[in-house]
């Protein structure tokens, strides 16, 4: 060392003359050769500037080392300035979010676990105080009521079990809810065929959720209405990404929706639940009705 401003000397508890001539990996890191990731051992490899984070424990904490050349005018190499930026505070900080955030993220997982037993737990009880009601089309309420509920709890359970909290594999939850559904109200699968044409998409929570909701009662509509009277037919579900866009659709070729009912404004609880959740994610709700029944839901992340 050559010349030691007054920080690095204090630091070190001596003089800034008192450190003319020691060797720095002796003196500042207290060891007999060069520290691994030393950017002056970089530096006389290849006369480039090198920036290094180093522990220092002689010095009191972790530093942003920075390593110039120093050199004649043909280019050779003479020496090295060494700058040194205490970042300890901002590493201390560092630690301190780190624990905040996997404190967070362990209290995020229990609320979704918690919210998806409260939701299974509402389901359970919608299906017991079914069996004592005998008018179907309360009973039908109730069933509806039961599979929301539960559709719900399946993204709750799946983002537990993920390592992202906050999106969801969209994909593989529709495939899932899907079967769930063909397998609640499919009597005969051999007369009705359920068809999926998933791209692999993931999505945020905030979107995921009413989605489930509407994919929910699309499905639902199309498992009950569509075949009537022992008719048989396909149900195919489609989730396609269009660049910055997403379209969920479900269609079905059985009987059509019917001509007089105005699925955008209509009081059936169904397509109001259909329409409101589509404004939530701004998404754009469309019916085509050329071969049956095709509802069309389009929207971004």
């Amino acid at each position: 060392m050559v010349k030691v401003n007054k920080a690095l000397a204090e630091r070190l508890a001596k003089s800034p003359d008192a450190c003319i001539g020691m060797i720095c990996y002796q003196v500042v890191h207290e060891c007999d050769t060069p520290p691994q990731n030393c950017p002056h051992e970089k530096l006389l490899k290849d006369g480039l500037e090198h920036v290094s984070e180093i522990e220092e424990k002689n010095l009191g904490g972790y530093f942003i080392v920075t390593a110039s050349p120093i050199k004649d005018n043909n280019g050779n190499v003479l020496g090295s300035i060494h700058i040194a930026h205490d970042i300890t505070k901002r590493k201390e900080m560092e630690v301190k979010l780190e624990k905040a955030l996997e404190e967070k993220d362990t209290l995020m997982k229990e609320i979704y676990h918690r919210t998806k037993n409260n939701l299974m737990v509402i389901s359970s009880l919608l299906s017991l105080q079914s069996r004592y009601i005998k008018d179907k089309d309360t009973q039908s309420i109730f069933k509806e009521s039961q599979n929301m509920a539960k559709s719900m709890a399946m993204i709750h359970e799946k983002l537990y079990r993920s390592g992202d909290l906050e999106h969801l594999n969209f994909a593989e939850y529709i495939v899932n809810l899907s079967n769930d559904l063909y397998d609640t109200y499919t009597l005969d699968k051999n007369l009705i065929k359920l068809v999926l044409d998933i791209d692999e998409v993931t999505l945020n929570v905030e979107i995921s959720i009413p989605l489930a909701l509407i994919l929910n009662e699309l499905l639902t509509n199309s498992l009950k209405h569509a075949f009537p009277d022992g008719r048989g037919g396909e149900i195919k579900v489609e989730l396609k990404r269009y660049n910055e866009s997403f379209k969920l659709s479900v269609s079905d070729n059985g009987i059509t929706f019917p001509e007089d009912l105005d699925y955008r404004n209509t009081d059936t609880l169904g397509m109001l639940i259909v329409n409101s959740l589509t404004d939530q994610i701004n998404g754009k709700l469309n019916l085509e009705k050329s071969n049956g029944t095709k509802f069309t839901v389009t929207f971004k992340d």
